[in-house]
């Protein structure tokens, strides 16, 4: 009687471990398809200038100008754009990098890559992009220290 209870206790964990290597499985390809997704908003054969240009500016620069936050209860802001640069904020500094601002398009150019999206409001302290490769506009908050 013991054995037959341990046989049933092993083919059941057994189950059970194959729906956990399934689920594994699953999760570990979602996570390749979500990695493929954002290397898709990259912007190909766009050659990174050496400084940031503009050219035919339909948005009001002004509002553009300053520090963004997607979470406004995040304790830090995730991007600065100025006139110079559109700087990452990151612990160590470093992250200014060249855009182009050509009518409401940004295409911003990181060091191995760039990403272009389309400037869709900039009232009332809200920027809006929709960046390329995703289906939602992305809201961002201006941020306040």
């Amino acid at each position: 009687m013991i054995t037959l209870i341990l046989i049933i206790f092993s083919c059941k964990n057994a189950k059970n471990n194959n729906a956990h290597i399934l689920k594994l499985e699953t999760e570990l390809k979602t996570d390749s398809i979500a990695a493929h997704n954002i290397n898709k908003r990259k912007v190909e054969n766009i050659k990174q200038p050496e400084k940031t240009i503009f050219r035919n500016i339909e948005i009001d620069t002004t509002k553009l100008f300053g520090t963004w936050i997607q979470d406004s209860t995040a304790p830090f802001a995730d991007f600065y754009v100025s006139r110079e640069s559109f700087n990452i904020v990151d612990y160590d500094g470093g992250g200014e990098m060249p855009y182009i601002l050509e009518k409401n398009e940004i295409i911003v150019f990181y060091r191995k890559s760039s990403h272009k999206g389309i400037i869709t409001s900039t009232e009332n302290d809200t920027l809006k992009i929709k960046w390329s490769g995703l289906e939602e506009v992305t809201e961002y908050v201006k941020f306040e220290n």
